[in-house]
């Protein structure tokens, strides 16, 4: 935490402390290294602590010291410093960094979650929403909105997948390294950890005070959960600009002009793809630092790493967030633009050949040859795909083949339709409807889990402060 660091992260550090020194000092006397009237001195003078707003100005390293010094001057005398036995400085900003980090983590899963339900609301809705899919800024072939989405909807659900990961690796307890080799009290690091809420002890105590690649991990889930909406979000602009008739964003998303009374800019979209694109460069920015630490303790480097990495989570948070908030009713997709859009710039020209090879049982080079000689007169001559005519494809017949085919004209406009295009794709995870909806299935029963996850690993720490602090106020009493 710099000196800059926010209000509410220098009083959640200041909480995390009053639970960190309390289970540790909970565990000395578990251990018989304080006797039960030490615990309940030190265990009051920390109720006083943590009710106390914690200064400003300090870093993580210097907001930890000011704790200590306060616990100190509010225990009596022949206590005073026991709170710090069998406990060290490169333990205690370790451990209170990772306090942190997972609450983030799992405010972060919760955001990402609630992203993933608003475009599969939105997928829902749009299975059967023709409209042109793009590669290179060319429209490409035909697809639906709700098989668009999936762009997104996919990258969403495996940063989420990562985040239990993340997460197993930032909950573990350096707390009882001390400086680096521990205590030669008999410290229990196990029962501090379970105290903390934590899966267990990181098993040796100089990665436990050393470790940075937990947060190059956190950092990284947090970059991939912020690109995935940005991709996307890139896209749209991109309509908004090219083909401002596609979509249409709610008031809160545009900035007007009174000069230019027409003038819808989508301003809140620019910020939204510019916060997403600072939390990928910011979270680089972490990952570069936290490997090029020194071999060793971290140490007050925790302030500014753990600041960093905040830095990211909150603003992958903000922008899941952000496309929760666009998609479940910031946007307004013009369906009939789209599907007149569909079957433009010869995008289903792609399947002249296929029908050739299985409609008219010509080879496939044969095929192939003829396709692109009648589509490429027909780009030539400026006409879309859908004017192509039996004339066009016998004449490039007869220099391919030396035949006319005598293709039907309805039987050509069918097939080259663009709804037809779609509805011929019945792989898994292709554009036909009857697909798409099965892979929206899949993904909904993807995020019931992993919501669970988020829930039931939330309750357990909560469960876990429940039951120190059930335990202090038995000690204190």
């Amino acid at each position: 935490m710099t000196e800059t660091g926010s209000t509410d992260r220098r009083r959640d550090a200041w909480r995390h402390l009053g639970h960190l020194v309390g289970a540790h000092v909970t565990m000395l006397r578990d251990a018989a290294i304080l006797d039960d009237p030490a615990l309940a001195a030190l265990l009051t003078a920390l109720d006083g602590v943590v009710r106390a707003d914690p200064p400003a100005g300090l870093d993580l390293a210097g907001l930890a010291a000011a704790f200590d010094e306060r616990v100190d001057a509010l225990t009596p005398a022949g206590v005073a410093g026991a709170a710090g036995v069998g406990r060290g400085r490169a333990d205690t900003l370790a451990t209170l960094a990772r306090l942190t980090l997972r609450d983030r983590l799992l405010e972060l899963a919760k955001t990402v979650n609630d992203a993933r339900a608003a475009v599969l609301d939105l997928a829902s809705a749009h299975a059967t929403t023709l409209m042109p899919a793009f590669a290179g800024a060319q429209a490409v072939q035909p697809t639906t909105f709700a098989h668009h989405l999936g762009g997104v909807l996919g990258p969403l659900g495996r940063a989420a997948a990562r985040l239990p990961g993340a997460f197993a690796e930032v909950n573990r307890s350096p707390l009882g390294a001390g400086a680096l080799a521990s205590s030669p009290l008999p410290v229990e690091r196990e029962r501090v950890a379970a105290l903390l809420g934590f899966d267990g002890v990181i098993a040796n105590t100089f990665d436990a005070v050393a470790a940075t690649d937990h947060l190059v991990t956190a950092v990284g889930v947090a970059a991939d959960a912020a690109a995935a909406p940005r991709r996307f979000l890139d896209d749209l602009l991109v309509w908004l600009r090219t083909d401002p008739g596609s979509v249409r964003l709610a008031d809160e998303w545009v900035e007007t002009d009174p000069s230019l009374p027409h003038l819808r800019a989508p301003g809140g979209l620019a910020r939204l793809i510019e916060r997403a694109a600072g939390v990928e460069v910011g979270a680089a920015a972490v990952a570069s630092h936290a490997r090029r630490q020194p071999y060793g303790p971290v140490g007050t480097a925790t302030g500014g790493l753990l600041d960093g990495a905040l830095v990211a989570i909150e603003g992958a948070g903000a922008v899941n967030n952000g496309i929760r908030d666009l998609l479940s009713g910031g946007l307004e997709v013009n369906r009939a633009f789209l599907a007149n859009r569909a079957g433009r710039a010869h995008t289903t020209s792609g399947d002249l050949a296929d029908f050739l090879l299985v409609e008219e049982g010509l080879d496939p080079v044969a095929a192939r040859n003829v396709a692109a000689l009648a589509v490429g007169r027909a780009m030539r001559e400026g006409i879309e795909i859908s004017g192509l005519t039996p004339a066009m494809l016998d004449a490039a017949a007869l220099l391919t083949v030396g035949r006319e085919l005598g293709v039907e004209v309805e039987t050509l406009s069918r097939h080259l339709a663009p709804r037809r295009f779609v509805e011929r794709r019945t792989a898994t995870g292709s554009p036909n409807p009857d697909a798409t909806r099965a892979y929206l299935d899949g993904e909904r029963l993807r995020l019931g889990a992993d919501a669970r996850w988020q829930a039931d690993t939330s309750a357990r720490l909560a469960t876990a402060l429940d039951e120190w602090e059930r335990i202090a106020a038995e000690a204190s009493s």
